[in-house]
């Protein structure tokens, strides 16, 4: 199986989100293998994996694998080696304004595709120049896509109404395209806790003394536990 972060502009939380899912303690109870692939030939997260060999720690079941080839035969051949030791596949793909052929790859390969977008009419608008018609592509040359591509609310308020965030991109989402029954809030900690190479949970651990931080990171971790059991739930249709 293959979950796929994808939009075509930078800066959406694709990378943390890829990170994190693939760390979800929750899928972890689900699959006994997940590979953590990284298309993005910037090496946002093989760096991070760097610090996380050096400094020893354990992955678990997760492993890392960086594709930075814009060689459409290298990244497929690579996905395709990469499934055969793998249950789950967590893809951060990277944002792409001319040529998409990474999020091409992804849209036709992954068994869902999530697009993180704010409530704005930029982030709208590029979606609908950019990314829907690829979208589209995709259901009319195989129709059995069309359940697959879920946008997921990003950059939430935390305090905001999730029924109303909902409606609101239910009602501005094209067909094909649906609202992810789950939010992605804003959280200082996303920015922070990456840090050394560390896990959402092992950073939660090292600030378990600070009451304010470890606050904060445990609010995270639970918006990607609620993220990922929703994911499981769709995969699991």
């Amino acid at each position: 199986m293959i979950i796929s972060y994808v939009q075509t502009k930078g800066g959406t939380g694709k990378s943390t989100l890829a990170l994190n899912t693939a760390f979800s303690k929750y899928l972890h109870t689900k699959f006994k293998s997940i590979a953590l692939v990284e298309l993005d030939p910037q090496g946002t997260l093989k760096s991070w994996w760097t610090e996380r060999e050096e400094d020893g720690r354990n992955s678990g079941k997760v492993s890392f694998h960086h594709i930075s080839s814009s060689q459409k035969e290298v990244f497929q051949d690579g996905i395709k080696s990469i499934a055969m030791h793998n249950q789950l596949i967590v893809m951060d793909i990277p944002g792409e304004s001319t040529g998409k052929l990474h999020t091409r790859f992804a849209c036709a390969v992954s068994d869902i595709v999530m697009i993180p977008i704010r409530t704005s009419t930029n982030d709208e608008s590029a979606f609908a120049d950019n990314l829907y018609p690829i979208i589209k592509d995709i259901i009319k040359a195989d129709p059995k896509k069309k359940d697959a591509f879920y946008v997921l609310p990003a950059f939430i308020h935390p305090q905001s109404n999730k029924s109303n965030i909902m409606e609101y991109f239910e009602d501005v989402l094209p067909a094909y395209v649906k609202c992810f029954p789950a939010l992605y809030p804003t959280r200082s900690v996303y920015e922070n806790f990456n840090r050394e190479g560390l896990s959402l949970s092992e950073y939660a651990k090292m600030v378990k003394n600070n009451k304010r931080y470890s606050r904060q990171a445990l609010s995270a971790i639970h918006d990607i536990e609620e993220i990922t059991k929703n994911l499981f739930r769709i995969l699991e249709r």
